[in-house]
C-alpha cells in the first residue's frame, strides 16, 4: 500500500502548468504577497487572498475580504470546509483540494 499524502491545493495556471502546495502547516496565507505560504501570482489575486487553515481533521478556507472574491464549487464564501476534490477559485486562478486520503482526480484525468 502506498504511503499516504498530506492534504495538498494544486494550483491550475492558465498557461497548463501545476503548482502543489502541501497543507502540512497551518494557516497558510493564500495570495499574491511574496510571503505567503500558497503564492498565486495572477493579477486579480489579492496580496493576502484567504488562508486555509487545519481544525481538527478538517481544512477550512476563510476569504480575507479580497477584492476579487473566494468560490468553493463556484459557490462565493466567506469560509467553508473544504472536501476532497473540491474547486476553489481565488479571483480567477482554479485551485483543487486534494484530501490525504482519496483517488487524486487530476491524475485520473477528471
Amino acid at each position: 500500500m502506498p504511503p499516504s499524502r498530506p492534504a495538498r491545493l494544486v494550483w491550475e495556471k492558465a498557461d497548463g502548468g501545476r503548482v502543489e502546495f502541501s497543507l502540512e502547516s497551518s494557516p497558510m496565507l493564500v495570495g499574491r504577497d511574496e510571503t505567503a505560504e500558497i503564492r498565486v501570482d495572477e493579477p486579480l489575486v489579492s496580496l493576502a487572498h484567504a488562508r486555509i487553515e487545519r481544525r481538527g481533521e478538517a481544512y477550512v478556507v476563510c476569504d480575507l475580504g479580497s477584492t476579487n472574491l473566494t468560490r468553493v464549487n463556484g459557490e462565493v464564501v466567506a469560509e467553508r470546509e473544504l472536501r476532497h476534490g473540491d474547486e476553489v477559485r481565488f479571483a480567477r486562478a482554479r485551485c483543487l483540494f486534494l484530501a490525504q486520503a482519496g483517488p487524486d482526480p487530476i491524475a485520473g484525468g477528471v
